[in-house]
């Protein structure tokens, strides 16, 4: 079997999952990047490797009885300690966000490991669970039902990788609590725009990036000039920077998005000192970087903070109010599904325009 992923969120390079089974059971797997760039090249090169896993597997020979699936069930499952180790190294080796991986590491040492860390896989009872949650009790809502997502993922990645034969127990996972979304009006955009022209071009391209372009504040600062197509008023979101540091894009794809009128006549205004649009002498800016920029803008323009995101809910926002639907706003700011595009519309006004469509 043998899968292809993007390396690193890269177009043409793969990282090659390969995984050859034998007449008698046997599993060999291989997980590495392709010497080779474009799709069909690493898929031929996979190929080969799959030929070379297979006879390495025949010249080996058959394997010895205690190591047969028979013999394999009398082997106990690892403690929770040992696979949680396990599980770390299984998240990295799949290439998922910095952003998951830290919230995964985060989660087990603060309170998944101190109430499992000696319990084996399956001797996880409801007891344990119960205190779990007594654990979280001073913890926000959100936090304990991530921890608990955390805790299921764990459980199911055990049971894939045939550490467990099945869930040691079922246990409920509370839905999260979402706050209204908030978003600027016309008058806090103009506001806001006046204060960035005050302030220069970059400020600009900014608040266009986000209230236009809708990119979340790590896209703003990781967006490159190679990935702006001027001329046919589109950009490519390639890239994300996730705790200071160069990642893909949340949701690992590449996705192309168009550009307003105002928005190019920004970036054709701005200076290109370097890659990055916003440049940091040949190099990229950090999280804390658009925070002090956007709480200035905000100071200068008279508007409360409310975080660097409220600039892609007003984007969301602008396109429900222009009738573009959810639909409209999920393709803009590229989500995979309604729900989560629906809580990027404020609708702090939508009651009394359904009132006032309603009495027409």
């Amino acid at each position: 079997m043998i899968k292809l992923r993007p390396w690193k969120g890269k177009k043409n390079e793969f990282e090659v999952d390969v995984v050859a089974r034998t007449t008698n059971g046997d599993e060999l797997r291989r997980r590495v990047k392709a010497p080779v760039t474009g799709r069909t090249a690493a898929e031929r090169w996979a190929r080969a490797l799959e030929q070379e896993l297979f006879a390495q597997s025949l010249a080996a020979g058959p394997q010895k009885e205690p190591q047969t699936g028979l013999a394999q069930e009398n082997v106990p499952p690892p403690t929770f300690k040992e696979f949680a180790r396990e599980f770390l190294e299984l998240c990295e080796m799949d290439r998922l966000g910095i952003n998951t991986r830290v919230n995964y590491e985060v989660h087990l040492r603060r309170y998944l490991l101190p109430v499992l860390a000696r319990r084996r896989l399956d001797e996880i009872e409801p007891k344990d669970i119960a205190k779990l949650k007594k654990s979280l009790a001073t913890r926000s809502h959100n936090t304990s039902c991530e921890v608990l997502k955390t805790l299921r993922r764990i459980i199911n990645r055990a049971i894939a990788e045939k550490k467990l034969q099945k869930a040691p127990l079922d246990f409920e996972v509370p839905r999260r609590q979402h706050r209204l979304p908030v978003a600027y009006d016309e008058h806090e955009q103009a506001a806001l725009l006046a204060a960035a022209h005050e302030r220069g071009p970059m400020y600009v391209v900014i608040v266009l990036l986000g209230i236009d372009a809708g990119l979340r504040r790590g896209e703003i600062l990781g967006l490159q000039w190679s990935d702006i197509a001027l001329k046919r008023a589109s950009m490519v979101i390639r890239h994300n920077i996730v705790r200071g540091n160069l990642d893909a894009p949340k949701g690992r794809t590449e996705d192309e998005i168009g550009i307003t009128r105002r928005l190019i006549e920004a970036l054709e205004a701005l200076p290109r000192t370097g890659p990055f649009v916003l440049d940091n002498k040949g190099s990229h800016y950090k999280e804390h970087n658009m925070k002090a920029w956007m709480q200035t803008l905000v100071k200068r323009a008279g508007l409360p903070w409310r975080g660097t995101h409220i600039l892609r809910k007003t984007c969301g926002t602008r396109i429900a109010d222009g009738g573009g639907g959810v639909a409209a706003v999920a393709t803009h700011l590229r989500h995979k599904d309604l729900g989560t595009a629906s809580r990027y519309i404020d609708r702090r006004g939508a009651t009394s325009r359904a009132l006032h469509a309603l009495e027409k």
